[in-house]
């Protein structure tokens, strides 16, 4: 059986709306023993987005990175709170001394260094956003590789139609169209086959195992576009969901060089401090109740003056992204380029298949016209498949955004 590979990239999001053109109607699919469930590319999609279980994974990722930046605004005070009692001795140290244990107690915060806090929190809040721009990206990367899926199931279900009206069509032949009628029986087999294999690769992306596989909906007869390469590479520039994601690490990294750099930022701990000994007597002479309180300020003084090496390390890592960012933005002239050009060549293919297959049409009166015009007909599926996929991949790498009517 011939096979349609158009390659996809790891990223993008988007999709089309065009007008639909009436398709040649076919005889319905027969399932066999395999039972399936009309559903329409939009309903997959909506699925998918929602049962996919990276996207789950994903989401998940997102809302834990949204509570932590809910919690980065807050203050690190760290209180500590002491009590102590004595001093005790074993043994008195001279004849007569007594030892009056005192009760102390303390309570100590950190007042962190200038800038911390602020910093903190535009981190997590820069790497929440940086989540779901992930998110987004590989959201619209599987929704590509699905609607290809897809498209690839419903070519393989056109084709067993197509199979079918020529074997309807060869029946009034009896003995004449036996032969071919019988060759296009087994190729329904293992086109039924290709269905099913398909299928089960449309349930393994929303996460469904049922005893019902997706059966695709439509006709590929999808109206082909002229475009300017021009306005799609500026529509990419805005759209792109790779872009969005490379901007938000950049400004997560930026975000993390600024936090790197108010950690060497001193910390103040002070603490007050009330003892309290209780009354006592000694050589014959009494002492009353003493209270006493102090202050206490700690100022801990580490390495983080004498050490830049994290420094360094944090703005190369935003340095890369940076560089990684504006090589996504170059690549998208030459990805557009490219399927600009694929896409141009599909259309040409698609114009020549519905041609034969309109002049194939007006001479099924015979043995040999129904086998022309199901080559024709096998053609113009296989034109459409192609002319479809490239027309959705070069719209998703522009960044247009809607579901693809494939009526």
């Amino acid at each position: 059986m011939k096979k349609i590979s158009i390659s996809i990239y790891s990223f993008l999001f988007a999709s089309f709306f065009v007008t639909g053109v009436h398709a040649q109607s076919l005889p319905p699919f027969k399932a066999g023993n395999t039972q399936y469930r009309s559903v329409s590319l939009g309903n997959y999609l909506s699925e998918l987005n929602e049962e996919n279980a990276n996207l789950k994974i994903r989401r998940l990722n997102i809302a834990s990175a949204d509570a932590n930046a809910k919690d980065a605004g807050m203050p690190y005070l760290s209180p500590i709170l002491t009590y102590a009692r004595g001093s005790m001795y074993t043994q008195a140290p001279y004849a007569g001394y007594t030892n009056p244990a005192s009760n102390t107690l303390g309570a100590m915060v950190t007042i962190e260094g200038w800038g911390k806090r602020s910093a903190r929190e535009a981190q997590a809040q820069a790497d929440a956003k940086r989540k779901l721009a992930e998110m987004i990206t590989e959201g619209k990367a599987i929704e590509t590789e699905a609607i290809f899926n897809y498209i690839d199931a419903l070519r393989t279900k056109l084709l067993w139609q197509s199979y079918q009206e020529a074997i309807d069509a060869l029946n009034q032949y009896r003995a004449s169209g036996s032969t071919q009628a019988a060759e296009f029986i087994a190729a329904q087999k293992v086109l039924a086959n290709d269905l099913k294999y398909y299928s089960y690769g449309m349930a393994n992306f929303v996460g469904k195992t049922g005893s019902e596989l997706i059966m695709p909906v439509g006709t590929l007869n999808i109206e082909a576009k002229n475009f300017k390469v021009e306005d799609l590479i500026a529509r990419a520039q805005e759209n792109r969901a790779d872009i969005a994601s490379g901007q938000a690490a950049v400004e997560s990294a930026a975000a993390n060089l600024e936090v790197v750099k108010a950690s060497k930022n001193i910390d103040f701990l002070p603490g007050v401090y009330y003892t309290q000994t209780p009354s006592y007597a000694s050589s014959g002479i009494n002492y009353g109740t003493q209270q006493a309180f102090s202050f206490l300020l700690n100022v801990p003084l580490g390495n983080g003056f004498l050490v830049n090496s994290d420094v360094t390390t944090a703005a190369n890592s935003q340095a890369e992204l940076e560089v990684s960012l504006m090589a996504t933005k170059a690549k998208i002239v030459t990805e557009i380029n490219q399927t600009y050009l694929q896409y141009q060549s599909a259309k040409e293919r698609l114009e020549s298949a519905t041609k034969a297959y309109n002049q194939a049409k007006m001479s099924k009166n015979n043995i040999q016209g129904i086998l022309r015009f199901r080559d024709a007909e096998y053609e113009l599926f296989d034109a459409r498949t192609v002319h479809a996929k490239t027309l959705i991949l070069l719209e998703r790498l522009s960044g247009n955004f809607e579901v693809p009517n494939l009526h």
